[in-house]
């Protein structure tokens, strides 16, 4: 568009300047987070590892003296270390091992207090969150070694969307003189206060001061104290199919914005944006203020979900779309989204529906009903993703908090963008027809697409639970029509009040007979299905014998101590349409099970590429030594194309 060109109006060179300067500053935006944040690479192998620091409470000592050690534990950001006791939930409690020595009797471990940490699914357990110390207290014999070299050993579970078998090494050399020097923690004031408020925790004494000095302790993950390391025997020969990208943030930004533009044509989103127009071709005969507000407003509730589900990745640890595996989410999206259509069918008038069917007379609905419209929308496209997106999520969500907000804040501007550019020039929102008749017309189809969005979400609730949620709905929606038919507009309060306890027991009995009589019943059912895979004990033995067979194999690595690792048997592998798929394509399923020491099963998931669990490996009958891995929370939807492109059996 020529901003200053002959005959152009002062009108149209405001808005020329206004896309100009706001195009600008999008650019400005890019370039200041490349300033501020360096780029660099990031190896999606690479995993965090534990780290301490050792500080004696003086400097020497003398024969007889008490001493103290300070170990002061690194846990790495965004993970939790469980402690010891563990709490009633799930997990795997740190045990510490002091090295035994003539010279040093070692009397106490005091330990800080944790927090209590509570997961998504099971009971709350004791952890700590980036810092952990523990105070080993000895006493000198009479007559010690001019040195004394011993060893400290912390081996636990640290945790976040994956589980991480960690031990930790530490040496601890005491220097003794003819007198002690010094008063305790005299130079380190901040850790004789720590050690005021810690509490007791039982350790076990290593008879092998050199099997804890070891120096390849620390990479040997999940061990038994004091059990011999054996080396496994077994030479593996496998290339695993993995999609790697190398990012940074410049990238992330730039890559999100696109993401976030795109994510507007995604199929879920398409009725609510076609409201979305409607309110554009409403807003046609109104000042262009008035049409940039109602895009803001649009674009803010498009903005707040992209911060919420920030906070939910950088807090809560939950990857974009993480909530749609809750079926309970799904449920209650559905039941929105057919209350929002029967709004749009002129069935019932409220003010929210009223912000969305009369499409805001009131300039208060309006801006309401765009902003609850924008959140609406972006919750559509969480599910999807599409070009650029996965790549950068991946990337993203291994970032610290400030890097999350960003990249995601970018993908809400992509998202709001067309919004704010189309309702800023009044050029471009000539392209939306006058209001007419056929708005109705047009209100009436979104209410359909509205329906069709609710049906292609119950494809993402477990089969059993299909049949319970479309009597639910439909229940719901006589609810309404009831409260519509016997209590409309300019009835009194208590006729209203009446009628709508009657409906909320309609909706209880509705909700009960559903979920707690028919899909429980079809659970059972599925239940008996899923289990009919039994998963046998890894062997590497059973693998080999399995790739000369040309049968599939799934090795599920897993461990009683994490709990992410029952999340998906519950959610993905016990589903009985994984669980059909397994049957008919006649795969062996195995688990590889690292609650205690299991070198082969240990060193085939290093050799993959991992050293957390969950971790899934998928080798093809006919093409076993690429097999196909998946990390941390299973994807149903990728688990399900894996198995059906496998052989037939």
């Amino acid at each position: 568009m020529v901003i200053n060109g002959p005959g152009t109006t002062w009108k149209e060179k405001c808005a020329g300047y206004f896309c100009t300067v706001q195009a600008t500053g999008i650019i400005a935006m890019l370039l200041m987070a490349v300033l501020v944040f360096p780029c660099h690479s990031l190896d999606l192998d690479d995993q965090p590892e534990l780290t301490a620091n050792v500080v004696l409470d003086k400097s020497s000592y003398g024969p007889g003296d008490t001493v103290v050690a300070a170990v002061h534990v690194f846990v790495p950001s965004k993970f939790h270390l469980y402690a010891n006791p563990l709490g009633p939930g799930i997990g795997k409690p740190v045990i510490v091992s002091l090295g035994k020595s003539d010279d040093i009797q070692w009397v106490t471990l005091r330990k800080s207090a944790p927090e209590k940490f509570t997961p998504e699914i099971g009971g709350w357990v004791w952890a700590y969150e980036k810092n952990a110390y523990f105070y080993c207290k000895g006493v000198l014999s009479p007559h010690p070694s001019k040195e004394i070299h011993t060893g400290f050993v912390l081996q636990g579970l640290m945790c976040a969307t994956a589980c991480i078998p960690v031990s930790l090494v530490k040496d601890v050399d005491v220097g003794v003189s003819a007198s002690s020097s010094g008063l305790s923690f005299e130079k380190h004031p901040d850790l004789a206060e720590i050690a005021k408020q810690c509490e007791p925790m039982p350790f076990t004494v290593s008879s092998d001061s050199a099997a804890l000095l070891a120096p390849n302790v620390s990479s040997l993950g999940s061990i038994r104290l004091n059990s011999p390391i054996k080396e496994s025997p077994i030479s593996w020969d496998y290339d695993p199919v993995e999609h790697r990208q190398v990012m940074n943030l410049l990238l992330a930004i730039l890559f999100g914005f696109i993401a976030g533009i795109i994510l507007n044509v995604m199929p879920c989103v398409l009725p609510v944006l076609g409201i979305k127009i409607l309110s554009f071709a409403n807003a046609s005969g109104s000042s262009r203020k008035s049409a940039l507000l109602r895009s803001i407003s649009f674009a803010a509730g498009m903005f707040s979900v992209f911060m919420f589900l920030a906070a939910l990745a950088s807090f809560a640890h939950l990857s974009w779309g993480q909530h749609f595996q809750s079926p309970w989410f799904l449920i209650g999206l559905i039941l929105i989204m057919v209350v929002f259509s029967l709004g749009l069918f002129d069935i019932y008038i409220v003010p929210i529906s009223g912000a969305v069917s009369n499409l805001g007379n009131k300039p208060a609905n309006g801006f309401s009903g765009d902003f609850f419209r924008g959140m609406l929308a972006t919750a559509l496209a969480t599910p999807c993703s599409g070009p650029f997106l996965g790549a950068t999520l991946a990337w993203t969500l291994t970032q610290p908090a400030v890097v999350i907000f960003i990249v995601f804040g970018s993908i809400g501007l992509g998202m709001a963008f067309p919004y704010i550019l189309l309702s800023s020039n009044k050029m471009l929102l000539k392209i939306i027809p006058k209001p007419g008749k056929w708005m109705e017309n047009f209100k009436y189809l979104m209410g359909f697409l509205l329906l069709g969005s609710a049906t292609y979400l119950l494809f993402g609730l477990p089969k059993d639970m299909v049949a319970a949620t479309v009597g639910f709905c439909l229940i719901a929606a006589f609810a309404i029509v009831m409260y519509s038919r016997f209590a409309p507009f300019g009835t009194s309060v208590v006729r209203k009040v009446i009628v709508a306890l009657i409906c909320l027991g309609i909706l209880v009995l509705g909700a009960y007979v559903s979920y707690d009589v028919l899909y429980a019943s079809r659970s059972m059912n599925a239940a008996s299905k899923a289990s009919q895979i039994y998963w046998e004990e890894f062997t590497a033995a059973d693998l080999k014998d399995a790739h000369r067979r040309g049968q599939s194999v799934v090795v599920d690595f897993t461990a009683s101590w994490c709990i992410n690792c029952q999340y998906n048997l519950v959610t993905v592998l016990s589903d009985p349409s994984v669980a059909d798929l397994l049957i008919k394509k006649k795969v062996l399923t195995l688990k590889a099970d690292l609650t205690w020491a299991n070198p082969p099963a240990e060193d085939l998931l290093h050799h993959l590429g991992s050293r957390s669990v969950p971790f899934l490996a998928v080798f093809r009958g006919d093409d076993p030594y690429h097999p196909i891995i998946m990390r941390d929370i299973l994807n149903k939807s990728e688990m399900l194309k894996a198995l059906r492109d496998l052989p037939e059996k």
